[in-house]
């Protein structure tokens, strides 16, 4: 039930919960008789605390504290409060501690998360700990406590049958021993009686037989045991794997199949060998879902290309169909046809000859680098900056597949590392992770957009000794 203990002084504990106040893992209780089961019982059944009792509290700059007032610490005291721990169902274990003896004698009744919960008052109350008071259990709570508690029975009987299991690995080991030990002993008298050649031979047959029936039998069982507790099965998932693979190798290899599978086709399979032993048909299905799923993102994969050229090698449909992708993404859409013909470099995402994503390098004018610069507020020598990386975005339904990666390696090279500069809403985190991943670093401070009222702007700068490395999709 718990351990009494006693000390002239406050405990470094106890001071800290005084300072503290009532909360999630500790209560205060004037005098002893306010401890209640409902009390012991919300500590064991949450993450554990501490009832201090012989304490008032106090409000001291608007913070809630604890003062020692002092209680009554005899034998009859503490006797009660176990006869209330001890009548809760199932009872709950305390560690009573009896402090400040050389002043005004408090108890610190320390309640431990338990292992037995849920546990309840004799009243049948089931209850726990919610900040500074205690809570009745929902409906829902008390299940999941009751299911946790379950799982660590069942795990801790699945080892002791592992253990078991393992103890029969043993003696199916010294038996393999002993019969190969038996078999090459008849073997030599093989050697010597050749006219017991057959009757050696289905003695061998007979041991083979006996040993693989064994063998199997003790894997259906380790196999039925990951199953039935959802473990992680090592051998199940590597078969998983290596099953997967094979499959989106044999689809993407076949030409005809390939073709069938990107047009929407399905396939079905007659697995053999270690995928029918170790997987269920639902996970075989599962699987070959998966491969077909992968085969499809290649064949969808062939439809994008990249392009990057001055504004004037674009027709003027294709610059108009630049103009509404970057207008889709955030940008005014008043002038952006004439800027987009000034830039230096315009580059685009295209499925299926759509375009679907827009990038563009642009050189600013130096009045343009100044102004923007002192906008941030920084010192830097905004001549420096002859390159300026904008109007990047993608289609929602095209992101995640590596393209804009694809485009910004070509755009980004004909900067030559040279250093750029990028402005961006503060409100776009898509474009402030793209331009953090090419390493661009934040400048300055957000001031607001002259085009965008109630929007504010953010600068990044990537200088030339930084080298943009490969960046992940966003």
């Amino acid at each position: 039930m718990g351990s009494t203990k006693r000390s002239k002084t406050l405990s470094k504990l106890t001071q800290a919960l005084l300072a503290e106040g009532e909360s999630e893992r500790a209560d205060f209780k004037k005098l002893p008789d306010g401890i209640s089961a409902d009390d012991l019982v919300a500590f064991a059944n949450s993450e554990g605390g501490s009832i201090l009792a012989g304490v008032d509290e106090k409000t001291l700059d608007n913070v809630q504290i604890g003062i020692v007032r002092g209680c009554d610490v005899s034998d009859g005291t503490i006797l009660q409060i176990l006869n209330k721990a001890m009548s809760c169902v199932p009872p709950v274990s305390v560690d009573i501690h009896i402090e400040n003896l050389a002043d005004r004698p408090i108890l610190r009744i320390d309640v431990a998360p338990s292992p037995t919960r849920p546990h309840c008052t004799p009243k049948g109350v089931y209850c726990r700990r919610d900040g500074a008071r205690n809570r009745a259990l929902h409906p829902s709570e008390l299940l999941k406590i009751f299911l946790d508690t379950e799982a660590r029975a069942f795990a801790s009987r699945f080892e002791a049958a592992a253990g078991r299991i393992t103890e029969e690995l043993s003696h199916l080991e010294q038996s393999l021993d002993t019969s190969i030990n038996n078999m090459a002993n008849q073997l030599g008298w093989a050697d010597m009686q050749l006219d017991d050649t057959e009757s050696t031979l289905n003695t061998i047959e007979a041991l083979v037989t006996r040993l693989t029936q064994e063998t199997g039998d003790i894997s259906s069982r380790l196999r039925m045991l990951f199953r039935q507790d959802n473990r992680d099965d090592p051998v199940k998932e590597r078969v998983r794997e290596q099953y997967l693979q094979k499959l989106y190798k044999n689809i993407v290899d076949d030409e005809r199949i390939f073709e069938h599978v990107a047009a929407g086709g399905n396939l079905t399979v007659e697995p053999t060998g270690k995928p029918v032993i170790e997987l269920t048909e639902d996970e075989i299905r599962a699987v070959l879902a998966e491969a077909i799923q992968k085969a499809r993102m290649k064949a969808d994969l062939r439809s994008y290309t990249i392009k990057v050229k001055p504004p004037s090698k674009f027709t003027d449909v294709e610059l108009g169909h630049f103009a509404a992708v970057v207008a889709e993404g955030g940008e005014v859409a008043c002038g952006l046809r004439e800027r987009i013909e000034t830039a230096f470099r315009l580059g685009i995402v295209a499925y299926n000859g759509e375009i679907v994503g827009t990038a563009a390098i642009k050189k600013p004018s130096a009045s343009y680098r100044k102004k923007v610069f002192e906008n941030a507020g920084i010192t830097l020598n905004s001549a420096e900056y002859h390159y300026e990386l904008g109007w990047i975005y993608l289609r929602e339904a095209h992101r995640k597949k590596g393209q804009m990666r694809r485009l910004l390696t070509e755009l980004m090279s004909v900067t030559r590392n040279k250093p750029v500069l990028s402005t961006t809403r503060v409100t776009n985190q898509i474009m402030k992770t793209i331009l953090e991943e090419w390493g661009f670093e934040k400048e300055g401070n957000p001031y607001p957009s002259a085009q965008q009222p109630g929007e504010t702007i953010q600068l990044y700068l990537r200088s030339a000794q930084e080298k943009a490395e490969e960046a992940s999709e966003t």
